[in-house]
């Protein structure tokens, strides 16, 4: 059956993989969804920062396009803790059934289940999906691009070209590094048959969409002096590793992340022509696609890309910016084998990928549950947060009949308390005030706020100044009290408490009574 938009697939076991692929397959997610809220008392830090950017409903935020952290933040509040782990493994899943989508144009049908399931090779697309990001939500877009490019050049309809469009302007507003992708596109374009394109409405409809999806981001840029631009254009220069340096350490993390799905095939390859079980075939080696040039595009064409512009635009590269740019790689790793060698391959790959999922799996739960006994330390991820939330709860109604409003603090503690409590309060950072645009000075004169900050992190005592803050703590019309918590560990007991000290700021209306706050 086809929408006209996408392409459902099929429910039964494809092409001779046998059901009981798909059962691992489907225990593997829930493992990953259920796995971490489990064996980590918190979440992660990105996680954390994006929860307090997507409660406000913003069409930007300082460092960030606001798609993920309003998705997240929907996730959130339909399935509490599980619901990060929940829609980083979704993101997975939708990029798998792109890919495979594009693979049915590309490859035969035995290739394209194949490489689909071979993505999972990549390290990308395992470990680091504990934690949902930008770079996590751009998957299954970078992947609906590459499909819907391919069907609108194969078949010209007009619904595609939109749909190309609606996932390109969804893919800015995830992460403007998308932007890579669009460029090899339009290169592609340009440069090949494809450009025959150009003459017909259909690459124009998609630049229309595209521009109307993200037209609203770009107002908020205007708006907001173009901030998110400066924290990249700050991330990407400086002083640091020289940039030719990073962008070979780049290529280089690449590699060693592609270093399973080379095993899953080196390994039974090299055993298989030692025991001379591998048919001869002829030494001239080619891709088996419909459209090589296009599978090698969007397989190497964005890394190819960046490590040029590391190379010789001076452009600072981060190792996870290609988190995202591999879904193609298993793909052309299958296009690249010889129709005898890949018969006999295939069920041993099959096997080798299943023994890399159970692996990975079993490494990142020990690394949930046992970092902080390797580091000798407690880890972010074993932050007491429901103690910290608690706290934050009882204090604040100790001294106040109003509800929490706002947490003020640095972007992991005051995101992280502010995430636990039921209301889900508003987080206030350091810093401009373009940071927390929601926290205006009079809703802080209106509702108040909860400052908090690690004892550890100042010589004085005293937080890192918050203008917002500070400017309203003298208004006869504010009472403030400050005080220390001292919160243990709960998986590392012998480890010094944890000192958080805090700051209310209760404006007159709000202020409990005397006598009520004595009785409780």
């Amino acid at each position: 059956m086809n929408t006209g938009f996408l392409p459902l697939p099929t429910l039964r076991a494809p092409l001779g993989v046998p059901h009981n692929w798909w059962v691992f397959a489907g225990v593997y997610l829930l493992v990953w969804v259920f796995m971490p809220p489990l064996l980590a008392p918190s979440f992660p830090l990105d996680v954390v920062e994006s929860l307090g950017w997507g409660r406000e409903w913003q069409w930007g935020y300082y460092k960030h396009p606001p798609l993920p952290p309003i998705a997240l933040h929907v996730f959130y509040q339909a399935f509490g803790r599980i619901g990060p782990f929940a829609l980083s493994q979704l993101c997975v899943a939708l990029t798998l059934w792109m890919v495979w989508l594009t693979a049915r144009r590309l490859v035969s049908p035995e290739r394209a289940l194949l490489g689909s399931l071979l993505t999972m090779g990549v390290a990308f697309y395992t470990r680091p999906t504990l934690e949902f990001n930008h770079n996590i939500a751009q998957m299954p877009l970078w992947a609906a691009i590459c499909y819907y490019y391919l069907a609108a050049w194969q078949d010209g309809k007009l619904r595609q070209w939109c749909m190309l469009g609606l996932f390109a302007g969804l893919g800015l507003l995830c992460k403007y590094s998308m932007g890579v992708l669009l460029v090899c596109l339009a290169l592609f374009t340009a440069f090949t048959p494809a450009r025959r394109v150009l003459r017909q409405p259909g690459p124009w409809l998609a630049m229309l969409v595209m521009t109307l999806v993200f037209a609203p981001h770009l107002v908020w840029l205007q708006h907001n002096d173009w901030l998110p631009l400066a924290y990249a254009h700050e991330r990407t220069s400086g002083p640091g590793t020289p940039a030719q340096l990073g962008a070979l350490k780049f290529a280089l993390t690449q590699g060693l992340n592609h270093l399973p799905l080379l095993l899953i095939l080196l390994l039974p390859l090299t055993w298989l022509r030692l025991t001379h079980q591998l048919p001869r075939t002829a030494a001239r080696q080619r891709i088996h696609s419909q459209q090589p040039h296009y599978l090698l595009l969007i397989a190497m064409g964005p890394g190819l890309l960046l490590v040029l512009l590391g190379l010789l635009a001076g452009v600072r590269l981060r190792d996870m910016w290609g988190v995202p740019i591999w879904p193609f790689s298993g793909l052309l790793l299958v296009a690249l084998l010889p129709d005898a060698k890949l018969a006999r391959l295939r069920p041993i790959m099959l096997r080798g990928l299943a023994l890399w999922l159970v692996l990975i799996t079993i490494l990142s739960g020990l690394y949930l549950f046992k970092i902080a006994d390797w580091r000798q330390r407690p880890v972010r991820s074993d932050w007491p947060t429901a103690a910290l939330a608690q706290q934050a709860e009882h204090t604040w109604a100790e001294l106040s009949i109003c509800p929490l409003d706002t947490v003020a603090g640095d972007t992991w503690m005051a995101s992280l308390i502010a995430t636990s409590i039921a209301n889900h309060p508003s987080v206030l950072i350091p810093g401009d005030a373009r940071y927390s645009p929601w926290a205006t000075p009079q809703r802080l004169l209106t509702h108040g706020a909860l400052w908090v900050w690690q004892s550890e992190d100042t010589d004085d005592g005293e937080p890192t100044p918050i203008a917002a803050l500070t400017d309203i703590q003298s208004n006869l019309a504010i009472q403030v009290h400050q005080g220390r918590w001292s919160i243990p560990w709960a998986r590392e007991p012998h480890q010094k408490a944890l000192e958080i000290e805090w700051r209310t700021i209760v404006p007159m209306a709000c202020i409990r009574n005397p006598a009520e706050a004595s009785n409780r």
